[in-house]
C-alpha cells in the first residue's frame, strides 16, 4: 500500500507507543490535515544521523505508520496531534516527494515468539531497577510503573524509552526477533544501571566530602 510520510530527526516510534508532534511546515499541515479528513494513518520515518536534507539515501527504509487520536488546532493553521504508533513498515520504493513524501510499502511483525518469558523477566526487573535509581538520584518520588504483558509490547516500549542512540533504537525496531530485541535491552540496561550506580557511589562520596568540613586539609602544627 502507499502510505504519506513524515521524515523526521530524532525520533523512533514503535507499535503502540502515543507520541505528541506539533505540526507546523505547510507541506505537513497539508499532509495531516488529508489524513485527519480521510481517517488515515501516516508513516513516521527516521533521519539518518548527520543528514542534512530529506532525500532516498538519508531516509531509513523501516518507520511505523501512526493514526492521529487526538488534534489541537493552534493559530497561523498549526496543529498539535496526538498519534499511536500501528505497525512497523518496510519502504519498498518512493512514489512522491514532493509536496511531501509518499512510499510503497509493506508490514511486517516480529517471527513467532519463542522463549522470552525469561529474558521479559530480566527485562522488566532491570527497568524497574533504573527507574528506582533514577527516582533516587533526582530525589524524588519513584512512578508506578505498569509493564506490558506482552513480551513484544515489553520490548518495544523498553526500547521507545530508553535513552540511547538514534541509530541504536532504529537497529532494535528493525529487527524481526522480539528475543533478540530483549537480549539487547537486557545489555543497555544493564548499562544504563552501572551508569547510575556510578553517579549514585559519586553523589554519597561527594556527600560525605562536605559533612566532613575540611576533610583533606592539612593542619597546622603549633
Amino acid at each position: 500500500m502507499e502510505l504519506p510520510l513524515f521524515p523526521l530527526p530524532n525520533v523512533v516510534l514503535f507499535p503502540h507507543i502515543v507520541f505528541p508532534l506539533h505540526i507546523f511546515e505547510e507541506r505537513y499541515k497539508l499532509m495531516i490535515n488529508g489524513c485527519i479528513e480521510r481517517d488515515e494513518a501516516f508513516g513516521l520515518v527516521l533521519l539518518r544521523s548527520g543528514a542534512e536534507e530529506e532525500s532516498e539515501q538519508t531516509i531509513h527504509r523501516v518507520g511505523v505508520s501512526a493514526r492521529i487520536v487526538e488534534v489541537e488546532r493552534v493559530e497561523e493553521g498549526r496543529l498539535n496531534i496526538l498519534c499511536e504508533g500501528e505497525s512497523r513498515f518496510r519502504i519498498h520504493r518512493f512514489t512522491q516527494q514532493e509536496p511531501f513524501w509518499k512510499g510503497s510499502v509493506a508490514f511486517f511483525d516480529d517471527d513467532s515468539v519463542r522463549s522470552a518469558e525469561s529474558l521479559y523477566d530480566q527485562v522488566a526487573e532491570l527497568y524497574r531497577g533504573v527507574a528506582a535509581l533514577s527516582a533516587s538520584l533526582s530525589r524524588s518520588e519513584p512512578a508506578e510503573i505498569t509493564l506490558p504483558e506482552s513480551p513484544t509490547d515489553l520490548s518495544y516500549m523498553i526500547s521507545y524509552v530508553l535513552d540511547i542512540d538514534f541509530e541504536e533504537k532504529q537497529n532494535l525496531l528493525e529487527l524481526t526477533s522480539t528475543t533478540e530485541r530483549l537480549r539487547l535491552l537486557v545489555a543497555h540496561l544493564t548499562d544504563t544501571l552501572a551508569k547510575l550506580e556510578q553517579q549514585r557511589v559519586f553523589r554519597d562520596t561527594a556527600t560525605k566530602v562536605r559533612g566532613n568540613g575540611d576533610l583533606g586539609r592539612p593542619h597546622k602544627e603549633n
